[in-house]
């Protein structure tokens, strides 16, 4: 039986739509406007001792991009678990437990150590105490 050029059309149209939405479900998530926000260091553990956390600030902000410091950049979800940030080098990605929580793991100098963070409470705008 011999395909006629209307089937192969047709074919090649529907394997294109297919590898456009594989293309766009594997694409890694931009920023997360849930994120957004600034997260303290709660706990640090150095070498698998708890320690005062030093930590600094990240502030994620709802357009893709964050601050530490004087230091900026951007930030992407992967796979819906991790947040990378985009000066990798410096901190590796982390795994976001919940909504409001962020996991640094790391090894360094052979030790592990873990930085976590929560986000801060902000009041919603508007909200006036009486």
């Amino acid at each position: 039986m011999l395909m006629g050029p209307m089937f192969l059309r047709n074919l090649s149209r529907i394997v294109f739509v297919g590898v456009v939405a594989m293309i766009f479900t594997a694409l890694p998530t931009r920023a997360q406007t849930y994120l957004s926000g600034t997260y303290n260091c709660k706990e640090m553990e150095i070498a698998g001792k708890t320690q005062r956390c030093s930590a600094p600030s990240i502030e994620l902000k709802s357009d893709g991009s964050y601050q530490v410091l004087a230091e900026r950049g951007t930030y992407e979800i992967v796979g819906g678990r991790w947040l990378v940030l985009s000066t990798s080098k410096n901190h590796g990605k982390a795994r976001l437990n919940g909504d409001k929580v962020i996991i640094f793991e790391f090894i360094s100098g052979g030790k592990k150590n873990k930085i976590v963070y929560r986000q801060k409470y902000e009041r919603p705008s508007g909200w006036v105490s009486s």
